[in-house]
């Protein structure tokens, strides 16, 4: 399984996770992300993490994971979503986010349960507009 990609995008990062990954794999993302954040030099961004046909992942990986979230919402990361099609892969990154603190900031879609998921996940880190809430609740909030 190749490496989880990092994409620049014009609202930060886009990730391509599938698969079962590796601890090794996931340090190798995580450095590469990590050059990326700081060359941004303190910019704020957010982030896009595809995860579909990903499975629970090994332990060692779920740290590395946890070290990454904390790492980048402390280094600017406003806003993330994570695009998943497993109901494991699923409990398990909801686990992490709330384990973290990150949980507040990202929000969770299921691709296969919403076609529209990629137009949703932008708008949410680039408007800040909740993909949880209904249109006319997010109307009044503001």
């Amino acid at each position: 399984m190749p490496v989880p990609q990092n994409v620049a995008t014009d609202y930060g990062f886009r990730v391509h996770a599938p698969g079962y990954i590796t601890p090794t794999e996931a340090r190798a993302w995580f450095e590469d992300l990590k050059i990326r954040v700081l060359a941004l030099q303190g910019k704020s961004f957010g982030m896009l993490v595809d995860s579909r046909s990903q499975k629970a992942n090994p332990p060692d990986t779920q740290e590395l994971i946890k070290e990454a979230m904390v790492w980048l919402r402390g280094h600017g990361m406003e806003r993330s979503v994570v695009v998943l099609d497993s109901t494991v892969a699923l409990i398990q990154i909801l686990r992490l986010a709330k384990a973290t603190g990150v949980y507040a900031y990202e929000r969770y879609m299921d691709a296969l349960k919403d076609p529209e998921w990629e137009a949703k996940a932008v708008g949410w880190i680039k408007h800040a507009i909740d993909p949880d809430l209904p249109q006319a609740e997010q109307t009044q909030a503001r």
